[in-house]
């Protein structure tokens, strides 16, 4: 599948490691992507030390008193910031305003899982079959990517606040 991400407000997005994804892989057998509010997938980031402390900075984020929500929040609209995590994790805080679909940006990850978590607003997510799709832009190792074509076969997906959307190296 392919998706495009849409929002009005701030957004975290992030990555993580191949070790992770083969552990998230194992536990979601049906190798769907996953949406839920982020207090109820707790139960996932129990798996390993490593997904502990993602839930933990995922969790903080939306603490409204918290550094972290505080610093996504305050984070001017069309900017990003990324940060290291622990084990080889990072992430991408940013805050964009809704894009048209004219403008909707395709992509996958060949290594890294993606994590997007609604902070403020709304997300929608443009996804559909890989085969729907022609590569805009090769595989672009450096930043883990490949862009593709707009293509009409396509479902939508809604985030609200405190969802998260995991998507795998095969969404």
């Amino acid at each position: 599948m392919r998706k495009c991400k849409n929002t009005i407000e701030s957004v975290f997005g992030g990555y993580i490691c191949d070790k992770i994804s083969r552990i998230l892989k194992k536990y979601n057998k049906e190798e769907k992507m996953i949406i839920a509010k982020l207090e109820s997938l707790e139960e996932i980031f129990t798996k390993t030390e490593e997904l502990e402390s993602l839930y933990v900075y995922l969790s903080n984020a939306l603490k409204p008193n918290h550094d972290i929500n505080k610093r996504i929040l305050g984070t001017e609209i069309g900017k990003e910031n990324k940060f290291d995590l622990e084990s080889r994790m990072f992430c991408i805080e940013q805050a964009y305003k809704l894009k048209s679909p004219e403008n909707a940006f395709y992509e996958t990850h060949v290594d890294y899982v993606d994590f997007q978590l609604c902070m403020k607003g709304v997300e929608f997510f443009e996804i559909g079959d890989k085969n729907d799709f022609a590569i805009k832009e090769p595989y672009v190792q450096e930043r883990d990517l490949i862009s593709y074509e707009k293509s009409l076969k396509t479902s939508k997906i809604r985030l609200e606040e405190n969802m998260l959307a995991i998507f795998f190296d095969y969404d």
